[in-house]
């Protein structure tokens, strides 16, 4: 079998899943993706370069894969394939910060919708946009991808109560509002508590944050520490006992499960993604979205009883080694992509 993936091969999801369905298939992937041009008019002249090499090339495959359907799930109608998978990422597919964009990507969604064999949806919060834009039920396999176990492994025995260790895991960019984090822990920091915050990623908004957190009197308390590879990410989250993420919006965060795996208490936007996952209270906590004075309150609420939430930490543990074994869940993915290309070829035998 001849598979081909379509994405952006450096991001953590996407090497979960190339790396998953290799060591299930024992075959190597191949990959094609556009270049990381910071220009908006390079990106659209990339992106027509991209889709036009794909239509011409001669290359056929038994299985295309592709990332988020407005963009490399478009893209893969263009390839020679017997069967084509799209993953939606979530409301990024479809969010856009104007009326223009969100129409273009509602039509390039709907035409992949009709046309692709199989849709991911890492959860089930991620569906009801999915029905609503086309996409037909029987299509859809709801499951995450999963984490790999060995690596994101629960060794949180006890909290440090007198020094906490906070950590952010998400790229820097506006979407993920790391600025108003940082507004939140200089208001905690004046007020005495004793912590340090890992930020792991890099992304366009670096310099800023960078400068902001010395504005903020925070070079001592704020550790940058850029892009790591993800295989030494559970490393830092072992250390974590928070888990911050204040995005505007979210799809099924696989950055959550992470920190769920190695015991960080998440403390995250009050999105309908995360109540998927997060009960308030109990093994998490939400904060009400943009509000940097509620995101305080929840660090704080959490600091000054930690104790409390240690059932809520053991259950999201258990959580993972239920419904996120990336072993389990990527045998039956490409279970169900063998039986598609299998169909594909008798039809067309």
């Amino acid at each position: 079998m001849r598979i081909l993936f379509l994405g952006e091969t450096y991001r953590a999801d996407a090497i979960t899943w190339i790396k998953g369905i290799e060591k299930e298939s024992g075959l190597s992937i191949e990959t094609k993706e556009l270049f990381n041009n910071q220009s908006r008019a390079k990106r659209i002249l990339e992106a027509f370069r991209f889709f036009w090499s794909l239509i011409f090339s001669s290359e056929r495959y038994d299985l295309v894969l592709a990332e988020r359907s407005t963009s490399y799930g478009f893209f893969s109608l263009a390839v020679k394939a017997k069967v084509r998978v799209v993953a939606q990422q979530g409301i990024s597919d479809i969010w856009s910060t104007n009326a223009l964009g969100r129409r273009v990507k509602s039509i390039l969604q709907r035409i992949v919708y009709r046309n692709v064999d199989l849709i991911h949806a890492w959860g089930y919060v991620m569906t009801y946009a999915m029905l609503q834009s086309g996409a037909p039920p029987h299509r859809i396999l709801v499951r995450p991808k999963g984490l790999d176990l060995s690596l994101f492994t629960f060794s949180k025995i006890a909290i440090n109560e007198q020094r906490f260790t906070l950590i952010v895991t998400r790229s820097l960019f506006p979407i993920y509002n790391h600025d108003k984090i940082l507004e939140a822990l200089a208001i905690i920091h004046e007020k005495g508590y004793d912590f340090e915050c890992l930020m792991i990623g890099d992304g366009v908004e670096s310099e800023r944050l960078i400068e902001m957190t010395s504005q903020l009197n925070l070079d001592n308390t704020i550790k940058w520490l850029g892009r790591i590879d993800n295989d030494d990410l559970p490393e830092y989250l072992s250390q974590a006992d928070i888990y911050l993420a204040f995005p505007d919006s979210e799809g099924v965060s696989a950055s959550l499960f992470e920190a769920m795996a190695c015991g960080a208490f998440p403390i995250v936007t009050d999105l309908p993604a995360n109540r998927a996952f997060i009960a308030h209270g109990q093994n998490g906590l939400l904060a009400a979205q943009g509000d940097v004075q509620d995101l305080v309150n929840k660090v704080e609420r959490f600091m000054t009883n930690p104790s409390k939430y240690r059932k809520g930490v053991v259950a999201n543990r258990k959580y993972i080694d239920e419904y996120c074994n990336r072993d389990k869940n990527m045998r039956h993915f490409f279970e169900v992509y063998s039986t598609l290309v299998k169909e594909k070829s008798s039809c067309a035998g």
